[in-house]
């Protein structure tokens, strides 16, 4: 009886059996677009996460780039005016020191020592010591 029923229908039976499937494989199709869509929605956002923390970390790079250029021009700037007083110093140093042994050579040549015991003692030019030694010899 069941088989009969069965070979009977057998046509309807194989017509829904066969809609069955193909509204099966439709509704799979659907449900992997809509996943396929919803993968490359997520794949996008992280991509556009990952491009603005890139160019969040290009900002900030360049950022750091342009301090320190201004930090290095800074530091020459500072090395020349280290290098400017470097250079007064020792010329202040040089006319004092030009002054001291002036000074000690006068001494000496109003004591009456000789030329060469001035030049021995402030280490100053022949002309320089044959001049004071002419204007302020005693």
């Amino acid at each position: 009886m069941f088989i009969e029923i069965l070979l009977s229908n057998f046509e309807i039976i194989a017509f829904f059996s066969v809609l069955l499937i193909v509204i099966g494989f439709f509704s799979l199709f659907m449900y992997q677009s809509y996943k396929f869509n919803q993968n490359r929605d997520m794949i996008i956002s992280f991509f556009e996460i990952i491009n603005k923390s890139n160019n969040d970390s290009n900002n900030y790079l360049a950022n750091i780039a342009n301090i320190l250029e201004l930090q290095k021009n800074e530091i020459l700037k500072m090395t020349e005016k280290i290098s400017f007083i470097e250079r007064e110093i020792t010329r202040l140093g040089n006319i004092k020191g030009s002054e001291d042994a002036l000074s000690i050579a006068i001494d000496m040549a109003r004591k009456g020592e000789s030329k060469e015991s001035i030049r021995s003692k402030t280490n100053l030019r022949d002309d320089e010591i044959e001049a004071i030694y002419t204007y302020y010899r005693k």
